[in-house]
């Protein structure tokens, strides 16, 4: 049994605690006995996020509340710790509970600079304890098939391919930080983000990149990128939308024999003929698909290949050159990773 502990108990935290309550239910071996905010309100209502839950909490297991989550990994000794804290909190509380002895995962963005995400990486390394970062798209069965046809080349080579994921506002946010959140909020740094990696687990790191970055209701409210690979580019798009908007993400990608659509939550194919298919894809999320992977490496004591640290850290990087080729009016950039 993987006894969890979680960091942060706001909005993707309800996430969290759904898909452990689920997995519970089912008779995955994990268990969360302890939660940690310095807000008690927290554990008392639930913040809603652009995320809906998947059903209604019945009949939890209780677990323990604290404030002070130094004080909680002292006293329950668990196997994994679920950080889901904003993201300047990432690298300082992820470092010390690894010093601490302890499994670590932590939601997206891994931190704020890549060189702060490599004193990560060389900390999880050094206490010999397995750190995984919450990039959750790459394990939604919509995201997972496309990788599946991309990697056996089920329709053919890839010729295009666009991403593209759009928010109304965070609601969890007040008006302030709207306003002051800046690149830390923005969102290629909460949105893009997501597409971002996932387009580099699937067809790997880019030769070049170009963003595009604009302002305009909210600092940095629009973002599309471009990933530049030797046979064919990749676009990515996000927006926060100050509207009445229904959360939005999908991908269209064009392949030899026709085009492989994600779309209103569904895959279908259609051929050069014009014959569209749905392809049937398992009914669960990313969030669900992250946590039931983690928790299988942990109890069979295996290795996190799927989304290592080191390869989440290169999402950080590429974060990094979009903000660097916005601010020069949208340049083309080698992809060259230091460090």
């Amino acid at each position: 049994m993987v006894k969890v502990a979680m960091i942060g108990f706001g909005g993707i935290a309800q996430a969290h605690r759904y898909a452990y309550w689920l997995f519970n239910k089912v008779g995955l071996p994990v268990q969360l006995i302890a939660a940690c905010d310095t807000d008690p309100e927290k554990f008392k209502t639930v913040t809603k996020i652009n995320i809906p839950l998947r059903g209604k909490i019945e009949n939890e297991r209780p677990f323990t509340a604290y404030s002070d989550w130094r004080e909680m990994l002292t006293k329950e000794q668990p196997d994994l710790v679920d950080i889901c804290l904003p993201t300047p909190f990432h690298k300082p509380v992820v470092m010390q509970a690894l010093e601490m002895g302890f499994h670590v995962m932590c939601e997206k963005p891994m931190a704020e600079t890549y060189a702060d995400c490599l004193e990560m990486v060389a900390a999880a390394q050094k206490a010999g304890r397995e750190l995984m970062i919450a990039q959750c798209v790459q394990f939604q069965p919509e995201y997972e098939y496309l990788q599946k046809a991309v990697e056996e080349q089920l329709y053919g080579k890839v010729i295009a391919s666009e991403f593209y994921r759009y928010s109304p506002l965070p609601s969890w946010g007040n008006a302030k930080w709207r306003e002051e959140s800046g690149r830390t909020g923005s969102c290629l740094a909460e949105l893009n983000i997501h597409d971002i990696d996932t387009v580099q687990a699937i067809f790997g790191l880019p030769e070049q990149l170009s963003c595009d970055l604009q302002s305009k209701v909210y600092p940095y409210d629009f973002a599309e990128s471009q990933f530049m690979y030797p046979t064919h580019t990749v676009t990515i798009k996000s927006a926060w939308y100050d509207a009445d908007y229904v959360f939005n993400a999908g991908y269209r990608v064009e392949f030899e024999k026709g085009v492989l659509e994600h779309r209103e939550g569904k895959v279908f194919f259609t051929d050069h003929d014009g014959q569209t298919s749905g392809i049937p894809v398992e009914d669960a999320d990313g969030i669900m698909g992250e946590i039931r992977y983690f928790v299988n490496v942990l109890e069979d004591h295996t290795e996190n290949r799927r989304n290592p640290p080191k390869q989440t850290a290169q999402t950080i990087y590429s974060l990094e050159k979009c903000y660097e080729s916005a601010d020069a009016g949208g340049a083309v950039l080698r992809y060259e990773v230091g460090g």
